[in-house]
């Protein structure tokens, strides 16, 4: 279930709380703004609630489970660990990493027209987490991912996104892919201060 705005949190107060008996009413309060100043877990928490309540009044199918979103722990060595700075880390090839710790950097989105202005970037975070690499190869496997005429970024990206699914949980790997429509930021959706850096 996810809980876009005035009409969700109208809808879920009133499950909660005036909902007895499984009678819905027209909610006599407007909750406008009320998710505004909720931090992530406090909408996990009441996500759960609400999913409590509809198992109690008889409505199952809506109370779909969540998995809450997963926070990354990125080190100086772009070594990304999944849930805690202990947890199981997330194994990606070196070419795949670079571009998503790229993404992962810009929250704001690359135009993938003007992706060569990273090269430099793009260069040291491949040199960091392959750094017994020669500079030389690092040009070219580099210079091939900004290259408007070839093939590899959106390769990788590809292989990127797939590997998320594999590896995150069931029904989030979107909001961790490089996503975008044609002339618009490619980006992740990911909240940024979900992302903790070393």
């Amino acid at each position: 279930m996810i809980i876009r705005g005035n009409i969700e949190v109208q809808f879920l107060w009133r499950l909660l709380y005036h909902g007895a008996g499984g009678r819905l009413e027209e909610p006599a309060v407007d909750y406008s703004g009320m998710l505004d100043g909720m931090e992530a877990a406090e909408l996990m928490a009441l996500m759960t609630m609400v999913q409590e309540r509809l198992k109690v009044i008889g409505l199952e199918s809506f109370a779909e489970p969540v998995n809450p979103p997963v926070e990354l722990f990125i080190d100086k060595r772009y070594i990304i660990r999944m849930g805690d700075p202990n947890g199981p880390m997330l194994q990606l090839r070196p070419l795949v990493k670079t571009l998503f710790i790229l993404f992962l950097r810009h929250p704001e989105g690359i135009l993938l027209k003007q992706r060569d202005s990273f090269r430099t970037e793009l260069e040291e975070i491949y040199s960091t987490i392959n750094p017994n690499t020669f500079r030389e190869y690092v040009k070219a496997r580099i210079a091939r991912l900004v290259d408007l005429e070839d093939n590899s970024f959106s390769e990788k990206a590809s292989v990127l996104n797939a590997r998320l699914e594999e590896l995150l949980p069931e029904g989030i790997a979107g909001d961790y892919q490089i996503k975008g429509y044609n002339g618009c930021p490619r980006k992740i959706a990911v909240n940024p201060l979900l992302v903790h850096w070393e």
